[in-house]
Parts: structure tokens; C-alpha cells; sequence
């Protein structure tokens, strides 16, 4: 004991200290298999599963493509007005403008927005990030759509909380003392 610490607990840091250092070592080791045989399965991929994923990723391309042509809708909260956005590169060249090649065509209003509920005039946009701010705030250039955005709502976004009904008060009542001449009740 020559630092104040008795022996018997500096013994029993150690263990613990080591015990941890073991656990530490096996868990490494369980992460260095998994990661063994992620890499092993990356390198020797089941031909199954390529053909499903080139499958799956040209079915996702091909869906980008539709949605590009289609325009994408949204839906103000609020109001419920529906815009679109839609990509009039895409659109001229039959669901071909997503990618590279869709980036090289003209940079002049790619991008067009209309409010589909209202069905108003068309505005044209050189970027995709205008066009986006456009089609979400609605009511910066529509006209029906900032008269609705105008008026006071009284729809609630969540239900009101419906309160339990009220439990009955129940009060203990003590019995009625009985005297020691009265016969017991049957």
C-alpha cells in the first residue's frame, strides 16, 4: 500500500481494466468478420441479384423520366392548391431530358409552373430552384391563390385532444353504526 490505495483494489481495477480490453478486442473482431464478408460478397456478387438491380435501377430511371414529363404536383397545406412543375425539355423530348444530356438543351425557361387548381397562366423559369420556390409559394403569383391564402382558417392541422368524461366522485361512506341489542340482518 505504498500509494494509499489498498492492493486488493488495485488488483481488481486491473481485472475489470483487462475484462473491458478483452470485450473491446472480441468486438473489433466481430466487426472486422462483418466487413470481411460485405467486401467478399461485393467482390463475387450473385448474377441473380445484378440483373434485379440493373433491372430495378433502369425501371427508377425510366419512372424519373414519366415524372419529369408529367411535371411534379404540389399541394399547399393550407389552402390545398395544387401547381405543377414540369421540365419543358423533357417534355419536347419525349421523357428524355433527365441527365447529361437533358443539362446541354436550351437554358432559356426550362422550367414551367401552373397552378392547377385555378388554372392560371403559365410562368417560365431558367432554374430548377426558382421554378421550385414558385410552385411552393403559390400565392406570390396567382392571384386566386393569394385570396385564399388571405382568408382566415379554422381548420386545425392536428384533431383537438377529446377530453375523457368524468369519472363519478366516489366517496367512502362509513356503515351505520349498529347497536349491540339489534338483531343481525339476513
Amino acid at each position: 500500500m505504498s500509494s494509499g490505495i489498498p492492493d486488493d483494489h488495485k488488483h481488481a481495477r486491473r481485472r475489470r481494466l483487462q475484462a473491458t480490453a478483452r470485450v473491446r478486442a472480441h468486438r473489433v473482431e466481430l466487426a472486422l468478420d462483418r466487413a470481411r464478408s460485405r467486401a467478399a460478397k461485393a467482390l463475387s456478387p450473385n448474377p441473380e441479384s445484378v440483373a434485379a438491380h440493373r433491372q430495378a435501377a433502369a425501371d427508377a430511371e425510366r419512372a424519373l423520366a414519366e415524372l419529369d414529363a408529367q411535371g411534379r404536383v404540389f399541394t399547399r397545406r393550407d389552402t390545398g392548391a395544387r401547381t405543377v412543375l414540369r421540365d419543358t425539355l423533357a417534355t419536347a423530348q419525349g421523357g428524355q431530358g433527365h441527365g447529361a444530356q437533358g443539362a446541354q438543351g436550351r437554358g432559356d425557361d426550362r422550367y414551367e409552373v401552373e397552378c392547377l387548381t385555378h388554372q392560371s397562366d403559365p410562368l417560365f423559369f431558367d432554374e430548377l430552384g426558382e421554378a421550385t420556390r414558385a410552385a411552393r409559394h403559390s400565392d406570390t403569383w396567382c392571384e386566386a391563390c393569394r385570396q385564399l391564402a388571405a382568408t382566415p382558417h379554422t381548420v386545425r392541422a392536428r384533431a383537438r385532444k377529446v377530453l375523457a368524461p368524468a369519472r363519478p366522485e366516489i366517496r367512502y361512506t362509513p356503515p351505520e353504526p349498529r347497536l349491540r341489542f339489534d338483531p343481525p340482518s339476513a
